[in-house]
């Protein structure tokens, strides 16, 4: 490739040409379509189908998953007798929707009934001894978690001492030994014993779940309760980044719908201050770029209660001045982030990335609630799996955050450093611990000594999946239009990614105030008329030299629809670019 620029691993995903060809003679798809089918497990007519139509009549069951009924009949005896009911989430876009869907409907059902976020610096991650405590000199009867509680045995235990029944709903794996809470209920589908047909839901949806049980469980109609919160099932489902396949799907699917037309005067000054005033243009894209951060500011940079707040308004003013405070905190962190960020960039530098497999990096005064952003960004930017660690300069400890790349357990590896951690807990591919300061270097050094005996250099090579290969001028607006059936894209149902080889470069130039973008464009015969695909290039103004004057490029792209001044167009968004002969 040209000077400055270092293609990426291309990968074609797997195809199946005779369940494609399958799906194609009975559904009447085009063959591209019908490989994105398979490639998203759905092999037969009747499993594309249900994908492609995904009605609520679908979804299953909620009395299926384990503990639903005892919860509902619990959650009965106390709106009966208007006991005190503590609602008690988590900081994250998942914990504030939950935790909102749950006080509206208990409220709405004639419940007494409070809600708790957490801080997460001063209340930490999940339910603590403090809150219940709390909780009990309020008078609170019953505590409902969601997004949390599933490990906290301890707690749960302190909450029955005190006289407090606790119901939990949450989506997080179990201890590994399959021990749960004494709860009145434990409602999650990753319980070992769990029959639930779909586990993947997350916590807002197990909320979901559980509050659509209950109103069934009343004699109650359960259209008008989906319609008053499934806004805020798509909004915590795709900011917690859950698969958008089986359930999830559906209920996101619907939940957008709900959003374009929402009424709560919360999240229609939320979207506005977003920026969305097109309500069709919505989409789970929105939520992910700008509702969710917005809400995620809240705990990144002040208090999570403004954002539950926000949420659960019925007075538009009101709404309006948080939203506004909301963007603010949202401004306010992306600044932060970008300290950070080029701080830990700073001791990447003196690092030799031959030789380091796992980067580390940690500072006083680093806020935790952007430390998990900048390990994203550092594990993309490299390629590595990161920890990012910020110390306290008083008490001396640090909370990290930590980021892998596909082919490094990060958990396993922190089991393997738990000598040295205080507390840590996560999955696979993302993980929070606590460290003492003292013990920082010696961290650091057996992480990468484990990330040494794991991942090859191929691990370290930045890659991207693409669906097919495809000739340019078969990719049509006709084309696109049937691939929009397979949205909402995001986790597991990534937009269409395609490759073509050797497209023809008729011109390229920068694009943006500051050049800092490209637009190639292409030829396709017959796309748009005069077979000239307009393609922009994100973030790569610096090719402009390196790239005028070749004559074709092999592209890897998704395609889009560009409308403009009437006419519709197919666009190539580009994702990379090399040289035929690469």
């Amino acid at each position: 490739m040209p000077r400055g620029h270092n293609p990426m691993n291309w990968r074609i995903l797997d195809g199946d040409p005779e369940a494609e060809d399958a799906l194609r003679a009975e559904l009447g798809i085009h063959p591209l379509t019908a490989r994105l089918l398979v490639q998203r497990g759905l092999r037969t007519p009747a499993e594309a189908e249900a994908f492609l139509d995904p009605s609520l009549a679908r979804l299953h069951d909620p009395l299926l998953l384990p503990d639903a009924e005892k919860a509902c009949e619990r959650l009965k005896q106390a709106l009966a007798a208007k006991e005190k009911i503590l609602i008690h989430g988590d900081y994250d876009g998942d914990g504030l929707t939950s935790a909102a869907l749950w006080t509206r409907t208990l409220e709405l059902l004639g419940g007494d009934v409070e809600s708790f976020v957490p801080h997460r610096g001063r209340d930490g991650y999940d339910m603590r001894a403090p809150s219940i405590e709390q909780a009990r000199r309020d008078g609170v009867r019953l505590i409902v978690t969601t997004d949390c509680g599933i490990q906290r045995l301890e707690e749960v235990e302190t909450a029955r001492e005190l006289g407090i029944d606790v119901i939990v709903t949450d989506h997080h794996t179990p201890n590994r030994d399959g021990s749960l809470p004494r709860a009145v209920a434990v409602v999650n589908p990753h319980r070992l014993d769990s029959c639930y047909p779909f586990p993947n839901l997350a916590g807002v949806g197990v909320a979901y779940k559980v509050c659509e049980a209950l109103v069934r469980y009343l004699g109650l109609r359960v259209d008008t309760f989906r319609r008053s919160c499934l806004d805020l099932v798509a909004i915590g489902t795709v900011t917690d980044v859950m698969p958008l396949l089986g359930e999830n799907r559906i209920l996101v699917t619907h939940g957008l719908e709900v959003l374009r037309a929402t009424k709560k005067p919360g999240l229609k000054a939320l979207l506005a201050a977003a920026g969305y005033r097109n309500a069709q243009a919505i989409d789970a894209h929105s939520i992910a770029f700008g509702i969710g951060p917005r809400l995620n500011s809240a705990s990144r940079i002040d208090e999570t209660t403004i954002a539950l707040d926000l949420l659960l308004t019925r007075d538009a003013a009101e709404a309006a001045s948080l939203a506004q405070h909301l963007d603010e905190l949202n401004a306010q962190r992306k600044e932060t982030q970008a300290k950070v960020i080029e701080e830990a960039m700073q001791q990447v530098a003196r690092r030799d990335l031959e030789e380091t497999r796992c980067l580390v990096v940690h500072s006083e005064g680093w806020p935790a609630g952007i430390i998990g952003l900048v390990a994203s960004r550092l594990s993309e930017r490299f390629c590595r799996p990161c920890v990012v660690i910020g110390v306290d300069e008083e008490t001396g400890e640090g909370r990290g955050s930590a980021r892998s790349v596909p082919a490094f357990n990060m958990l396993g590896a922190l089991d393997s450093c738990s000598d040295l951690l205080t507390e840590y807990g996560g999955h696979r591919q993302a993980a929070g611990l606590a460290i003492a300061s003292g013990r920082v270097d010696a961290f650091a050094a057996k992480m990468d000594d484990i990330a040494r005996s794991t991942l090859t250099e191929e691990d370290l090579r930045p890659s991207l999946d693409a669906d097919a290969e495809a000739d340019p001028e078969s990719v049509t607006l006709e084309l696109i239009e049937q691939l929009s059936r397979l949205a909402p894209f995001g986790n597991c149902n990534s937009a269409p990614r395609f490759v073509s080889r050797d497209v023809r470069l008729m011109d390229v130039s920068t694009m943006g105030k500051d050049g800092s973008h490209l637009c190639l464009s292409l030829y396709a015969e017959g796309l748009n008329g005069d077979g000239k695909v307009r393609s922009p290039w994100f973030s790569h103004g610096e090719m402009l030299n390196q790239l005028t004057g070749r004559s074709s490029l092999d592209i890897c792209y998704r395609p889009e629809i560009n409308e403009f001044n009437g006419r519709r167009l197919v666009q190539f968004r580009i994702e990379d670019v090399r040289p035929p002969e690469f």
